[in-house]
This record gives C-alpha cells, sequence and structure tokens, in this order.
C-alpha cells in the first residue's frame, strides 16, 4: 500500500471519529436546547396564568398560546405540580408525543387543575432537519478535505517519488551519478544529501571490490596454470618412482579443483554484482537439447534412461547464465546419478523440472544451495554448482525448490 493511500486512509477514519463524535455531541446538545427552551416557555406560560388569575380573581380563557394549549379541569383535590413527556392525541386524532405540565389553580373559591401542553413534533423536526443539514455539509467537508489532504501531500512528497525514482534506475556499472531533484524542504534535501554520499561511497566500494575479484582470479589463475602445466610434464616423465607419481596426481587433481573453485567464486561475484547485463529471449527446449548432446557420453557412459517432455518456452535472460543455470542442472543429474539410472526432464509454460534417480541425502535439500555445502557423497564437488543456480535464479525473480523423495533427487524452477 502506497504511503498517500495509506496516510489518507487514517485521515479518513480520524476525520469519521471526530464528526460522529462532534455530531452526536451537537445533536444531543441542540435536543437538549430545544427542551429546556420548551420547558422554560411552558413554566413562564404557568407564571402569566397564575399571575392572571391573581390580579384578576378569574381564569384566562382556554385557547393556544403560541402552540401552547392551556386547559383548567375543575377538581376539588389539589394534584402536585408535574412536569413530563407523554403520548396525546393532536387535532387530528392522531397519537403525538407532547410536554405537559400539570398545576393546581383557585378561581372565585373553586379549586382547578391547570394542564398546559406543547407539541413535540416540531422540536423534534426541527432537530431532525438541524442534523440531516448537518450530515451533508459534514459529507461535504469530509470529501473537500479528503480531496485537499490528496492534493497537498502529492505535491509535498513529489521529490520523494523522484528520489526513489533515481534510486530504482541506480546502476553501479553505470559512470554517472543519481540525478536527484533540487528541494527546498529541509527533509527531503539532508534525504538527498545522505543519498548521495551513500550511493557514491558503494559505487566507490563496488569498483575496489570488483578489481580485486578480477585480478585475484586473473592472478590465481596465472600460476594454477604455470603448475598445472608442470605437473602434466612430470605425470608424463618415465622415470618418476609410482608412489611419487601417485602424490604428484593428486596434486594435479587438487590444483584443477582449486581452478575451478577460483572460476565459481568469480562468476558468483559477477552473477551477484549483476554484471551480465544483456538479455534477450532464450529458446529453452532448443538449448536443453544442446545440453543433453553435449552429455551424451556421460549419460551413456552411466547407462542413465532419459525422458523429455519438452514444450516451446522462452525466456528474457542473459544467454551465458542460461547455459550456465541448464549445465549446472542437468550436469549435476547426471554426475550424482546412479548406474541404470533416469533423469525425467519436463519443460511446461510455467516450469522447469528435473528429476533424476540418486543416492541419499545426509543434509536438508535446502541447505544444498548454500555456498560450499554438499552431500558427504559428492565428495569431488566443491559445493558451489546449485548456489550459482539459486543466484542467477534470484537475478531473474525465478522461484527454485529442491526436494527428494525415495531415491528421487527433483529440482523445480517456477517461471
Amino acid at each position: 500500500m502506497k504511503l498517500l493511500t495509506k496516510t489518507g486512509i487514517y485521515y479518513l477514519i480520524i476525520t469519521l471519529l471526530l464528526f460522529a463524535v462532534g455530531g452526536t455531541i451537537f445533536y444531543f446538545s441542540l435536543r437538549n436546547i430545544i427542551n429546556e427552551s420548551i420547558t422554560e416557555r411552558i413554566y413562564d406560560i404557568r407564571s402569566r396564568v397564575l399571575s392572571y388569575a391573581e390580579k384578576t380573581g378569574s381564569l384566562p380563557p382556554e385557547s393556544p398560546l403560541e402552540m401552547y394549549k392551556v386547559i383548567f379541569i375543575q377538581s376539588p383535590l389539589s394534584v402536585k405540580e408535574n412536569l413530563q413527556d407523554t403520548i396525546m392525541t393532536d387535532e387530528d386524532n392522531e397519537l403525538e408525543p407532547f410536554r405537559k405540565l400539570t398545576f393546581s389553580i383557585q378561581s372565585s373559591g373553586i379549586n382547578y387543575i391547570a394542564v398546559i401542553t406543547k407539541p413535540l413534533v416540531e422540536s423534534d423536526d426541527l432537530t431532525e432537519s438541524i442534523a440531516y443539514s448537518l450530515s451533508i455539509l459534514t459529507g461535504i467537508l469530509l470529501v473537500v478535505l479528503l480531496l485537499l489532504n490528496w492534493w497537498l501531500s502529492k505535491n509535498l512528497w513529489k521529490p520523494f517519488y523522484k528520489t526513489l525514482d533515481e534510486l530504482k534506475r541506480f546502476d553501479l556499472n553505470k559512470k554517472e551519478g543519481m540525478n536527484l531533484p533540487v528541494v527546498k524542504t529541509s527533509e527531503f534535501r539532508i534525504l538527498n544529501d545522505e543519498i548521495r554520499k551513500m550511493t557514491e561511497k558503494i559505487k566507490q566500494d563496488y569498483q575496489s571490490l570488483k578489481e580485486f575479484t578480477e585480478n585475484a582470479s586473473h592472478e590465481i589463475q596465472t600460476p594454477l596454470a604455470i603448475i598445472r602445466s608442470k605437473l602434466e610434464l612430470m605425470i608424463q616423465s618415465e622415470n618418476i618412482p609410482q608412489e611419487q607419481m601417485k602424490m604428484i596426481q593428486d596434486i594435479y587433481e587438487s590444483t584443477n579443483r582449486l581452478s575451478k573453485l577460483n572460476q565459481s567464486l568469480l562468476l558468483l561475484a559477477k552473477i551477484e554484482n549483476r554484471q551480465f547485463h544483456e538479455t534477450q529471449n532464450v529458446d529453452l527446449k532448443v538449448l536443453i537439447k544442446k545440453k543433453l548432446e553435449m552429455f551424451e557420453d556421460m549419460i551413456a557412459f552411466k547407462s542413465i534412461r532419459v525422458e523429455k517432455q519438452l514444450a516451446a518456452r522462452e525466456l528474457r535472460i542473459n544467454p551465458q547464465l542460461a547455459d550456465i543455470l541448464l549445465s549446472n542442472i542437468i550436469g549435476n543429474a547426471i554426475r550424482h546419478n546412479i548406474a541404470n539410472g533416469n533423469i525425467k526432464i519436463v519443460l511446461t509454460s510455467t516450469d522447469f523440472i528435473v528429476s533424476n534417480s540418486g543416492n541419499p541425502l545426509d543434509v536438508s535439500p535446502e541447505l544444498l544451495f548454500d555456498r560450499f555445502r554438499k552431500s558427504s557423497s559428492s565428495s569431488e564437488s566443491a559445493g558451489l554448482g546449485l548456489s550459482i543456480v539459486k543466484q542467477i535464479c534470484d537475478t531473474y525473480n525465478l522461484k527454485i525448490n529442491y526436494t527428494h523423495d525415495q531415491g528421487v533427487h527433483t529440482i523445480l524452477i517456477a517461471f
């Protein structure tokens, strides 16, 4: 969820809560004010009735006084003054809410019960009309506030999103620096300055590491090549005792492993540093067939049965990395297979699956993607093949999974 959307939701929730609480308080406050006004008016009429009776010695006429109706009922008994809300019939004989005040009054020595009533329909309608108008006004104000907040936030955060776009386009292999916007807001200006310093330092460190890796690899390969050539000459010599010849062969094999290890580590470093920029649509079906032809001798030597189910599928990837990916997966399925074993290769529009028979694993399949992690049965392996495969898959957002079940090893790559 975007920051502006999240902020807008928070503003909406808080504003709705504030308006809901404020509207509720306003509604009941308004209703209370109207009720108190009606009550005060009723008691004012009571005072006028009592004053009229005291001055004239008679009762005022029974007639509506400003929507307040006064009636007198002769009664031998006095009643206690009582104000209450009740339901009565109006002029149309419909039941409506009323506020009623009853009290005793005397005129010409005769006791009466005075009843002052006021219908509450008008006050309720007024309260509801005001509340309805307030709700409409609140809705309009809420929409305006949200639109205003969205517009202001979008414009205020423009420099931030421009900085994000520059960060997305940032490439360590490009010489030009980041084109960050010039802003007046101090927080964004500090952010851009720190990002600029950080990226320049990263580029310097990256270039230094890249040069060191390449130079170290080159410098290591040269003496290794010399050692290997000298050892080959010694192996071809006929004057070396058998015991020493065995030692020379062990040294030669260790030198070869060291050379392969150096090349694998250099390849991993290049993949991690995104040094393989060129991408194109690679026909996986054609490439898989080429790899199987390349491994024909090894397949025949182990008498491995190969089953293929290949659909047409292209993948946008660096051609060299695609070749390395398939070579490692198919090569591992052959090298770590058993005599008279099986290999099944399935290529669909969504998956690439390689299953092969082999010896049981003594480690968890997920751990084999770690560097230098291997099964004890693969002593000749450097333990980097699957690490390279995993790094290539991560580079192109491919999901890879390794499972082992009853002697069958399966690698699945989901496109």
